[in-house]
This record gives C-alpha cells, structure tokens and sequence, in this order.
C-alpha cells in the first residue's frame, strides 16, 4: 500500500507494501551482557541477526515477486523501519542490496553495537518494561555498529533516507542516540559516495512524526521526479 495522498498528488506510483512484526517483543528479552546479537529479543532479533536479513530476501520477496504484480528491479525495493527496525534495514540493505536497493529508515538506533549498553536498549525505551536500567549506561564501549560495517564495505548500489528527531539526543551521557549517530552514519555514507537524504524533524520517538517521514522517504526515494 502507498501512501494515498502522496499517490493522489502524482508524488508517488501505487507500490504495494509488506509488514513484517517481531512478535516476541522488548518484554520477552533476555537482557545478557555483551551478548551477540543473535540471542535475545527485539534489538537483536530485528538489529543485524542474519537468519532475519536472508529471510526478508531469499523467502519474503520471492513469495511477493510470486503472487503479486511487481516490479522486480532493486531501484524499485525498498527495505525500511522505524527504531531498531531502521537499524536493522540498513543492515538488510548491506547483505542483500541485489534485492532492496533502497534503504528508509525513522529514527535508526544507530547508536546500537553487540557490546554497547550490553547490546540492548535499556531505558531508553519506555516499552522495555524498566529492564536494562541506568546501570546499562556506558561510554567506554562504542556503538555505531553500522557504520563500522559501511566503512569496511565497498560502495554498494544503495540508497538512503534517514530522518531523525530533534528530541532524539543523548541526554544521559551513554555515547549518543539516534539523532547524532544518525546524523553520523550520513556523514559517513555521503563520504563514501552514496545517495542519502536526510530529514530531520521537530519530535521524538514516537509515531506522530514517522507517519510524515514514511510519506516523505517514500516519496524521496521512489517518488516521480
């Protein structure tokens, strides 16, 4: 489904879209130090887990690609998210850019690595159930686990658009949120001689702002120009 105002406007072509939910949810993590992202719940489930990125590509698209009228060339892909999710669609995007070669992501948790925080978001997520706490707080370890893989990658045919809020800031001393490790990976990106558009928006982290920037990342990256 596209968004009916921007088609209606001849913004956008009519594109269908596919949702895909972790059902297991912040609640069900098993908070474990250190941890790979592998094991766990939601942000390592949805950040950089490879059986999720080769399922979006290798089952997901294919079963679309065969029951639906779509177009098949990755220009016209778009993989995107919002929190852990927008960090996970880059990492979809870097292991499978021959499928989404295109890349939307609300408010990106790039700021998450496998050791930073203990890998897990602790209590910058209201929705954690007050597990992690602020003991989960640390800057001596580094986060930005994306853009590290980004640096040590050769340019793929990816395109970006990144939106983050303004509210989104590192209040606590824990390395930096999404705001300036979003804003981070698009200087590192747009070094590396990639297509990035970046939105930033007056809000947090919350849907009232990412209903606007799902229209305007859309429309930015497949919209009619």
């Amino acid at each position: 489904m596209t968004d009916p105002d921007a088609a209606s406007q001849a913004q956008i072509t009519p594109n269908p879209s596919t949702g895909v939910h972790d059902d297991r949810g912040w609640r069900n993590r098993r908070r474990t130090t250190r941890s790979a992202p592998a094991s766990g719940g939601r942000n390592r489930t949805e950040s950089a887990r490879p059986q999720a990125h080769c399922f979006l590509a290798t089952e997901l698209v294919p079963w679309i690609r065969t029951h639906y009228n779509v177009r098949k060339e990755a220009t016209q892909v778009v993989v995107g998210g919002y929190s852990a999710g927008g960090l996970a669609a880059a990492y979809v995007g870097l292991r499978h850019s021959e499928v989404f070669g295109n890349v939307l992501s609300e408010s990106g948790a790039f700021w998450w690595s496998p050791e930073h925080n203990g890998g897990v978001c602790g209590p910058r997520c209201p929705d954690s159930g007050g597990s992690g706490g602020g003991d989960s707080l640390d800057a001596t370890t580094e986060g930005n686990f994306m853009v590290k893989q980004f640096l040590t990658n050769p340019k793929l045919p990816l395109r970006f658009y990144l939106a983050a809020g303004t509210f989104e800031i590192d209040r606590d001393g824990g390395g930096g949120n999404i705001l300036e490790s979003t804003r981070y990976l698009r200087d590192v990106l747009l070094a590396k001689g990639y297509q990035v558009h970046y939105q930033q928006f007056v809000g947090g982290h919350d849907g009232l702002s990412w209903r606007g920037t799902l229209a305007d990342g859309l429309i930015a990256l497949l919209g009619v120009h």
